[in-house]
């Protein structure tokens, strides 16, 4: 379809004649006859298609049905001491072959070893011992089989139902969050509370989520720490920020390393266990106590879910099969939840840096709002929630507790539920403005945020400056299509050298690192002609002449010192294929980069709007000063990261030595 779209395109030009385009139309349709064999072939093709789908539904039914607990995963033993029953044993072989191939698969695809299945590598499982079994309707007569083994009772269907419709909320609230991970904690404790009393026997439960992340703080208790980020309310007073170092007692680090749940049956006789509760008696420490990993797509730990009864007054308080069962399908949902919130996060982010650079880079737009796309929670319609608003240069305004915009409250806004409709640009007149809402699209090509820019009376925005905006929203659906990559195989693109040292820093400067690239790009292409143009300036303009300035005081601050870019000839003699080099190499987040005079070197650019240097018609010099104003805001956001990473460490080691931060400064100043 792609190639018959692209050669129409070719054959009709860029902007075809309208009368031309219906007569092809005419001639396609009237002229097009399908032969028999292409009809065949069609049919076949949409039968096979059909019988996939069906075959692909009631696999999924089956995992369902035996995930009763909607634990996400089914042991592959199990799984496998059903299937050697097939025929009597018969197809031992072939089933053996088929779970090899399907474990080596799902190994090369997350790079873990792990022998529990999801439902995508159950699917897998089923299709390739059919391949490996000969004979026709093997699939009928397998799937019959194992479907006639897998059986639960009238209790155990409903305890499934009431579980899976918690997990499902866990999701939904994921969905309708605003971006905010606390509604996500509330209803993955909510569910726990839930099951605790209706199907736990009526235990008094309590539960924390804790994360695992690179111990920077002090490590030499390990390299990994787990930072508890969410608590039950009876543990939160001294359990939430508080961090488990490996060298401290515990099994979280077990669970973290093995991957599996594990389960502590009375804690009184483990001996292993840290309680950050420094008032818990010795006799108060009988309970059960279980820790879930938390796994990412690629099957990575990257947190825990624990569970206990210690503050349950019944003795026998120990969790049975079925609960830890459930217990995953919470870490399951609570995953995909986290994920989801994280990657809107991300969203924000870069739409954030993105519309600061909008705002500053141009005079006429009037303000900007930005938008996120969320289910109305009754499966009838979506809504839109007001996330950030930028004015001029101010900085921009994240809103916490977004208002919600519904379709039938909102007519004059309907441009904004248009745009996501079509997931396409919309212009429109509100409130006696301007407007420009632009989507962001997912990796299905459907808008998750809007971008809505208004430009106030101004009815047209000058070519420079609308060239300049449509740039900048190319890239931020750039850096969300490497968000969405992201989400799906978990490989992350890191270029710049603040970019590996930690995820935060690496979401900061997406956006302007895909600047940075963009414009690496152009310049790359820039040959001897273009810069042959620059030289042939006697007496420059000076607004290019105080561009070629910073630049090259980027690369020679030495010369720079002595004023010796005051000079237009000494510029133009380093205006050639070096400079080149250099500006294509220059990372502005290297080592020793927050020495760099970032304000001395803009200096000369802080008078000069975009638009004067777009008027001047000059391609050089309109991408060199788009490069270095990137440049410079690298350079300033890596100086001031690096400098609270500095005051932190200082606060740490004062508080290791027992000085307190405030004395210190009083000691500086005296």
């Amino acid at each position: 379809m792609s190639q018959f779209i692209q050669l129409t395109e070719t054959f009709l030009g860029d902007y075809p004649v309208l009368e031309i385009f219906q007569s092809l139309c005419r001639y396609m349709r009237n002229g097009y006859v399908e032969t028999e064999e292409e009809k065949m072939t069609r049919l076949m093709k949409a039968h096979r298609e059909v019988q996939q789908l069906k075959q692909r539904q009631r696999i999924d039914n089956l995992f369902e049905r035996w995930d009763n607990e909607g634990s996400g995963y089914l042991e592959i033993e199990e799984v496998e001491t059903i299937a050697h029953k097939y025929k009597d044993g018969l197809e031992r072989q072939a089933i053996n072959r088929a779970k090899y191939r399907t474990l080596q698969k799902a190994k090369q695809a997350t790079g873990q070893t792990d022998t529990r299945l999801t439902k995508s590598e159950f699917r897998d499982l089923i299709y390739t011992i059919c391949d490996e079994i000969p004979g026709d309707n093997t699939f009928e007569f397998f799937v019959d089989f194992v479907e006639s083994c897998v059986e639960r009772t009238y209790a155990e269907k409903i305890r499934g139902e009431a579980r899976k419709k918690w997990l499902s909320q866990i999701i939904t609230s994921a969905d309708t969050s605003a971006a905010s991970l606390e509604t996500v904690y509330r209803s993955v404790f909510q569910a726990l509370y839930r099951d605790a009393e209706t199907h736990g026997g009526g235990k008094v439960i309590s539960a924390n989520i804790a994360m695992h992340e690179q111990n920077n703080k002090e490590p030499a208790r390990g390299e990994y720490c787990l930072r508890y980020i969410a608590a039950t309310s009876d543990d939160s007073a001294f359990l939430l920020n508080q961090v488990l170092y490996k060298d401290m007692p515990g099994i979280s680090f077990a669970a973290v390393e093995s991957g599996k749940p594990l389960h502590v049956p009375r804690v009184s006789n483990h001996g292993n266990i840290h309680f950050f509760n420094p008032n818990r008696a010795e006799d108060d420490r009988d309970g059960s106590f279980v820790v879930i990993p938390l796994k990412d797509k690629r099957k990575r730990v990257f947190g825990t879910l624990g569970v206990d009864t210690l503050r349950d007054p019944h003795t026998k308080s120990i969790f049975i099969t079925h609960e830890i069962q459930f217990y995953q399908g919470i870490s399951k949902a609570f995953s995909i939840s986290y994920h989801k919130v994280d990657s809107k996060r991300k969203t924000l982010r870069i739409t954030e840096s993105a519309i600061s650079w909008i705002c500053r880079r141009s005079e006429f737009v009037h303000e900007i709002n930005v938008y996120l796309v969320e289910p109305d929670g009754k499966d009838e319609d979506y809504v839109l929630r007001r996330m950030m608003l930028a004015q001029g240069e101010k900085d921009v305004k994240t809103f916490y507790m977004p208002s919600r915009l519904e379709r039938k409250d909102n007519l004059f806004r309907d441009y904004l539920f248009k745009c996501v409709d079509n997931s396409d640009t919309v212009t429109a007149d509100a409130y006696g403005q301007r407007h420009f809402a632009f989507p962001l699209r997912g990796g299905d090509g459907r808008a998750i945020a809007v971008i809505d820019i208004s430009t106030g009376e101004v009815k047209a925005m000058p070519k420079h400056e609308r060239k300049e905006i449509l740039r900048m929203l190319k890239l931020v659906q750039k850096a969300q299509k490497e968000i969405n990559k992201e989400s799906l195989d978990g490989e992350r693109t890191m270029v710049l050298e603040a970019e590996k040292e930690n995820e935060d820093v690496r979401i900061e400067v997406m956006f302007d690192r895909l600047m940075l690239m963009d414009l690496r790009k152009n310049v790359a292409k820039l040959d001897v002609r273009a810069y042959a143009e620059l030289k042939s300036y006697k007496d420059p303009p000076q607004v290019i002449h105080n561009i070629l300035k910073s630049t090259l005081s980027l690369f020679y601050p030495e010369k720079a010192k002595k004023k010796e870019f005051d000079d237009w000839g000494a510029c133009k003699m380093l205006i050639n294929s070096e400079l080149n080099n250099k500006i294509v190499a220059f990372d502005p987040t290297a080592e020793g980069s927050e020495n760099i005079p970032a304000d001395e070197i803009g200096a000369p650019l802080k008078d000069i709007p975009h638009g004067v240097v777009a008027k001047h018609s000059s391609v050089p010099a309109e991408y060199l000063y788009n490069w270095i104003f990137v440049c410079l805001s690298l350079i300033q956001h890596t100086k001031r990261m690096r400098l609270n990473e500095s005051k932190i460490e200082r606060a740490r080691s004062m508080l290791r030595t027992g000085l307190t931060p405030d004395t210190t400064a009083r000691d500086d100043d005296e």
